[in-house]
């Protein structure tokens, strides 16, 4: 599913910021909102209620939870593409930037959702969360493409944050498998070729998330960006 036609009357594009701040206060943000419990929650949606894994074959089963996750996260992110590309051909068709600053994203995230949008069939950019998002927008009193792209923003970090627990039990699990099973079985029951490559996982989700307790495991929906407040206060 593509990005709707109802922007075709969102007005002028160079209203469309203005309609997006506008929406963003009104609605305290967003319509579609999620808090931490429901990223848990969208996590056992993959793990079909499972919240329990000790042993080398639940491991081998967390895995393929992970990787589940992370095609249906991808499948938000390829909708969240489509409706980003409509923003920028008519707000910046040569730089993401200014679209990123409204949206809170960084260039990368906006380039990349786009790129994996443009090599994708219709079929592979949505599903049926994606599909709940865009009626919601559709059935707002006004929308355009920033507006939309927000909203599906809003669902792409949803799930993105639910990959994110199941990689945190997944990375737990091994490491407290470690002193009891050969490494190399740890690492085939999570499809990975090499012991330093299991290294490497457990490595990076260590520096990027922590370990069990730490604070960054708990995900926050919305994203505090100094140089967006800059220049909406500067604009005003």
């Amino acid at each position: 599913m593509t990005a709707p036609d109802r922007e075709s009357d969102a007005g002028p594009p160079a209203q469309w910021v203005d309609d997006l701040r506008w929406h963003r206060s009104q609605y305290r943000q967003s319509r579609f909102q999620w808090c931490a419990t429901e990223a848990l929650l969208a996590a056992t949606e993959f793990t079909r209620g499972r919240q329990e894994f000790t042993t080398v074959r639940d491991l081998r089963d967390l895995a393929g939870y992970k990787r589940v996750a992370g095609d249906y996260s991808m499948v938000c992110q390829r909708a969240l593409g489509d409706a980003l590309k409509a923003a920028r051909r008519q707000l910046s068709p040569r730089d993401w930037a200014p679209v990123a600053t409204e949206l809170d994203l960084t260039v990368l995230e906006c380039a990349s959702s786009a790129f994996v949008s443009t090599w994708s069939d219709p079929q592979e950019r949505t599903n049926a969360q994606v599909v709940r998002v865009q009626r919601i927008v559709d059935g707002l009193f006004f929308t355009n493409p920033l507006i939309r792209s927000w909203e599906l923003q809003q669902l792409w970090l949803l799930y993105v944050a639910a990959e994110g627990f199941l990689e945190d039990t997944l990375v737990d699990l091994v490491v407290e498998l470690r002193g009891s099973r050969r490494a190399a079985d740890l690492a085939d029951a999570v499809g990975l070729r090499s012991v330093t490559s299991l290294d490497c996982m457990i490595e990076e989700q260590r520096r990027s998330r922590g370990e069990i307790g730490d604070p960054r495991r708990t995900p926050t929906q919305y994203r505090a960006y100094p140089a967006r407040e800059h220049a909406s206060n500067h604009a005003q």
